[in-house]
């Protein structure tokens, strides 16, 4: 199975620490978060990587000049058109199945987040989303997106997601329940592109009704360096 890693984004959010011009340059500890998530995939033992980028962010390709633990391509996404959009021309090069690991993610005390989800797809053979339960005082920083309604146990032994609750990014993360959140970590079947089309939470959404999403639970501290909020509080933690 090939990994993913959609690149390819404005991250207008986080422009003014942009490095030369793209927020998966920035770096947490030493090490770009570009080439923390190309460690995690390799760690993960993917048989490729496709990175999804923009033709107006070059440096991602020479950020990766020199890879070669494994097979690399870039997937080009002309216009930052959605998630969706960047999965379904990455799916060009590496077909249905695919491990999505968004560079956004930091993922502290876990070695290998992305292995959580290849073993609970080899258990079930469904899609499967990486599931972190949110914790003070990161929690507070977050909008209420991702947020995943339920977790159920299965019968081989798996949680079963029941929904994915629609974005509602002006209102703060809830903190008074088990606080399960979906992460930047996908790994897609075939089942999710029978889904009508749509975005990412309304198509995993989909999925969950019909008991064909699983959580793969993943034991850390989780950050969004997407936002402004999430990279100062990592480098709290980290530099």
């Amino acid at each position: 199975m090939w990994g993913v890693i959609p690149a390819a984004g404005r991250g207008s959010r986080m422009e003014e620490h942009h490095v030369d011009g793209c927020k998966e340059l920035i770096e947490i500890g030493g090490r770009s978060m570009l080439l923390r998530t190309v460690d995690e995939l390799v760690a993960a033992g993917v048989t490729g990587i496709a990175v999804v980028t923009s033709p107006e962010k070059p440096a991602i390709a020479e950020a990766l000049a020199d890879f070669d633990a494994a097979d690399l391509e870039f997937v080009e996404q002309s216009e930052p058109e959605g998630i969706v959009d960047a999965l379904r021309k990455a799916r060009e090069v590496v077909g249905d199945e695919m491990l999505v690991a968004s560079p956004d993610n930091l993922f502290i005390g876990h070695p290998c987040p992305s292995a959580e989800l290849l073993a609970a797809h080899r258990l079930t053979g469904k899609t499967v989303i990486g599931a972190v339960q949110v914790t003070s005082p990161w929690g507070e920083l977050l909008s209420d997106t991702g947020r995943i309604d339920a977790l159920n146990p299965g019968a081989s032994g798996e949680l079963l997601i029941t929904g994915i609750c629609e974005k509602q990014k002006d209102q703060p993360f809830p903190m008074d329940g088990e606080n399960w959140r979906c992460t930047g970590r996908m790994l897609l079947t075939s089942r999710f592109w029978e889904e009508p089309e749509g975005d990412d939470v309304q198509m995993l959404d989909s999925l969950a009704a019909v008991g064909e999403l699983v959580a793969a639970p993943i034991a850390a501290a989780y950050i969004d360096i997407g936002l402004p909020e999430g990279l100062a509080y990592a480098n709290s933690r980290l530099n």
